[in-house]
């Protein structure tokens, strides 16, 4: 060897895999090693998302003994159980996640504790949803609401954010068969949910222009029955494979704007459903039992906002559907920005 091959390889730096890298070229970063174990705060947000998801859970119990006792359990009731048995298990399944140190897993226990607090401070006002059933339900509710606040506060702690931004970037995105299910079983429901707000909104037009008193109460009391069993858990599943599919993926929930929009009209349509259109169903079906005429008076007022409320519903849906295909909109200013070193 001459002594100017030895000159070079003594200004050619070899890293530790034992190659050498030109002189002049900097040495990539050494890969960081995250904590082993997570931060106080996320121990004790799961914890506090453990609390309020069992505390809600009981309540959903006692809400179903009650129907059970009175003797007005039917099909609603089975598919509240239902409900009860998943929410179970996906909360518990985001809570390990969270503590694995999955984004998403923060993003959706955020984003369903978040809807807890609403839907559980309505109740609590008597604004909204199922009413509570004696004092002990109306405890359960309490404890529920004040652990998701805790819990909320603690997911983004200064520790669990340090934490989470140590080990985001290798933990960041679902895997691809999970995604390929999660997207199949979204496009799935989102269409069930849409067929069924269709429906619904031609019953309540139905209802609505009908003479009959016969035709208006089986309209009503159909739009009952799929509102109960139905609409809840499907807006609720289209949801949530969402979110999986948007903060599990290289789109992020908040880095498009058009997965941003999506979201939010997902979360409008929702709220929309249980706190417009679920209780204008529950109030035309105490006017058809009140024996209320058929044309006229409130019962016509009622069947025509309901109309209107699923007629905004259908088009909200479309709207979104539209949104999927087409993907018209870029980044927020919460995307990440490429690299230098990537743009070179």
């Amino acid at each position: 060897m001459s002594r100017t091959d030895q000159t070079d390889r003594r200004h050619v730096p070899e890293a530790k895999d034992g190659r050498r890298t030109p002189a002049g070229t900097p040495r990539p970063p050494a890969p960081t090693t995250p904590p082993a174990r997570p931060p106080a705060a996320i121990g004790w947000a799961y914890v506090m998302v453990i609390v309020a998801t069992l505390a809600a859970i009981a309540s959903n119990v006692f809400e179903i003994a009650h129907q059970v006792e009175t003797g007005i359990a039917g099909a609603a009731t089975t598919g509240d159980l239902v409900l009860t048995i998943a929410f179970c298990a996906l909360f518990g399944f985001f809570a390990e996640m969270l503590r694995a140190g999955r984004q998403w897993g923060r993003v959706l226990l955020t984003v369903f504790t978040s809807l807890g607090i609403l839907f559980t401070g309505l109740g609590l006002a008597g604004l909204g949803g199922r009413p509570l059933v004696g004092p002990l339900q109306g405890a359960l509710a309490v404890i529920s609401l004040v652990a998701s606040v805790a819990g909320l506060v603690l997911l983004f702690a200064p520790s669990a954010n340090r934490w989470m931004a140590a080990v985001r970037g290798q933990s960041r995105t679902i895997p691809q068969r999970l995604r390929k299910a999660v997207l199949t079983a979204h496009v799935a429901i989102s269409v069930g949910w849409l067929g069924l707000v269709t429906g619904m909104f031609a019953m309540s037009v139905a209802g609505a222009t009908t003479g009959s008193a016969e035709q208006q109460a089986a309209m009503y009391r159909t739009m009952s029955m799929l509102d109960e069993i139905f609409l809840g858990m499907t807006s609720m599943f289209a949801l949530i494979t969402g979110i999986v599919v948007g903060a599990g993926t290289k789109w992020g929930l908040l880095q498009r704007r058009w997965v941003a929009v999506k979201f939010f009209t997902t979360m409008g349509v929702m709220l929309l459903g249980f706190s417009v259109i679920h209780q204008l169903i529950l109030r035309a079906n105490e006017l058809v039992d009140a024996g209320a005429p058929a044309r006229g008076g409130e019962l016509d007022t009622v069947g025509w906002a309901m109309a209107g409320s699923a007629a905004l519903a259908v088009l909200s849906l479309v709207f979104m559907t539209a949104v999927s295909t087409y993907k018209p909109w870029g980044p927020t200013r919460w995307a990440k920005k490429p690299s230098p070193r990537a743009t070179r």
